[in-house]
């Protein structure tokens, strides 16, 4: 058998003019007289023309139509059909690109490589695919695709934007069609993948240097100079170049996901952070006017209670016969007013540390059945002589029957006991404090109406706020330390309840206490 020798693909030797299997050495030999015959549009060019790419060569205006080879002459606007296929290429492209991870992955375990022939000569197309039939590259064949213009070529990229070698002509439907195409797949499309070998026969249209230079193109060859082994040489390192190039787009995507995760999660840290720091801020407000409030209202008290110790003092160190009755009224008196400020320290003292086991969540409750009309009664009971004091008129309204609800004993006495304090010290005297219990299918209600200042709005919203204090002056000049109504609403909402507020300004105010019941609590 004789050996073949690797010679070009493409000759332009009239002496070849025997068929491909008389012709030793030489697979792919012209059966035609010259490249004229196998080439025409190229040798005529050829002939007609040797001047460089770039030249204003009076010659070369009758074949370039007259302009600049680059120019954009009317000939070469795309037409609708152009615009709607470029749209179409585009949105694949981007995606390709935009999903590159999920894309390379993909295409690289394919089972075939693509490529796309791009000539306007048949016998290219022929030969090249001939030569490329058994082609294997790492265990996978090529699929070829075959256009005969530029045209056709962006309508095989919008089916196909994963191909991955194009094999491109220069000199098609225009002096330059191929280098536009080169354009379009780059700046239209940015589509950087594709591993693009420019061939041409006419390399006075194009000379390499200059292609390089100016197109993004990834090889050149002279189709007269293309032997079959340096076909499948350029074949095996464009798609050793684009398996390469997928690769490490899919390690820059994985990076970029990897990295994209490691912001969100940063950022998310960093808005934790910014909340912490904003509570922590709140905390240490809160702390502020804890300290200001816990000695403005435990200082007065014992102001008074020191006071009045001393007018004691003195009163026994003027106490005679005459004066003893007097002193006796006297001294009922103070120790009156030292036990009513004492109970208001008391009840500040009690409140911070209902507010700090609240807070700390050491809260402990012990949730049962009870009747909510009989704890009802009994903290009335016990208000009743202050109610008294201010010639306040404090009275339940239910029918004498049980309200069952799963509440812990002492805390919902604490809320009873908050709310009921609440209307007496808000309700001018010679008015009314009217407690209702009600109860439907589901829910037993504690509503709690006073004939206070009333509120608006504004002030219902802040009502339940640790520390709020409204503005609002109690009837009598009694104490208010801005946490009961907070401590309340925490309590009725950790034996699963709720508790809100109807005012209008001028009319008093209503609380209402919620807690769920059903029939099997009975």
């Amino acid at each position: 058998m004789t050996q073949r020798k690797d010679k070009p693909l493409f000759q332009n030797d009239a002496a070849h003019k025997s068929s491909p299997e008389t012709e030793d050495g030489n697979l792919f030999a012209s059966n035609h007289a010259d490249e004229s015959e196998l080439f025409p549009d190229d040798a005529a060019q050829d002939k007609a023309n040797d001047s460089p790419l770039f030249s204003d060569d009076a010659a070369q205006g009758k074949a370039a139509d007259n302009s600049p080879l680059f120019a954009e002459d009317k000939a070469d606007k795309p037409t609708d059909d152009d615009i709607l296929a470029t749209d179409k290429v585009n949105t694949l492209s981007q995606t390709t690109q935009n999903d590159a991870l999920l894309t390379a992955a993909e295409v690289l375990s394919q089972d075939t490589w693509k490529m796309l022939i791009v000539d306007d000569e048949e016998d290219v197309h022929q030969v090249t695919q001939l030569l490329l039939d058994d082609y294997v590259y790492q265990g996978k064949p090529l699929a070829l695709f075959s256009a005969y213009s530029a045209k056709e070529a962006k309508a095989l990229l919008a089916e196909h934007p994963d191909i991955a070698v194009i094999l491109l002509d220069v000199v098609m439907e225009s002096n330059d069609a191929g280098l536009r195409l080169v354009r379009y797949i780059r700046e239209t499309l940015k589509n950087g993948f594709v591993r693009i070998i420019l061939r041409t026969g006419q390399p006075g249209y194009a000379p390499e240097e200059d292609v390089i230079i100016e197109y993004d193109i990834n090889d050149y060859a002279n189709k007269t100079e293309l032997t079959s082994q340096k076909l499948l040489t350029l074949t095996t390192a464009s798609l050793r170049a684009y398996a390469l190039v997928l690769t490490l787009e899919t390690y820059r995507q994985n990076l970029a996901e990897k990295v994209a995760e490691r912001t969100c999660e940063l950022q998310h840290k960093n808005e934790e952070l910014t909340a912490l720091n904003c509570e922590l801020l709140k905390l240490n407000q809160d702390k502020n006017e804890f300290l200001s409030m816990a000695a403005h209202d435990l200082k007065n008290p014992l102001f008074a209670i020191t006071g009045l110790a001393e007018l004691i003092q003195l009163s026994i160190d003027d106490l005679s016969m005459e004066t003893i009755e007097e002193f006796i009224k006297e001294i009922t008196e103070h120790a009156q007013m030292i036990a009513t400020t004492s109970q208001q320290m008391y009840e500040l003292i009690t409140n911070l540390l209902d507010v700090n086991a609240i807070e700390s969540g050491k809260l402990k409750l012990s949730l049962k059945k009870l009747d909510l009309r009989q704890s009802l009664q009994t903290v009335v009971k016990n208000y009743l002589q202050r109610a008294k004091a201010k010639d306040i008129h404090l009275q339940i309204q239910s029918p004498a029957q049980e309200y069952p609800i799963l509440a812990d004993k002492i805390a919902i006495r604490q809320v009873l006991e908050n709310l009921v304090s609440n209307a007496i010290k808000y309700s001018p005297p010679q008015k009314s404090v009217i407690i209702r219990l009600t109860q439907n299918e589901n829910e037993v209600l504690c509503e709690i109406q006073d004939d206070g200042p009333g509120l608006d709005e504004e002030e219902i919203v802040k009502l339940f706020c640790k520390f709020s204090r409204l503005g609002k002056k109690t009837t009598g000049g009694e104490h208010s330390s801005g946490l009961g109504l907070f401590i309340v609403k925490k309590l009725v909402e950790a034996m699963n309840g709720k508790v809100w507020c109807k005012s209008e300004l001028g009319k008093g105010a209503t609380f209402i206490v919620e807690f769920p019941w059903r029939m099997g609590n009975r």
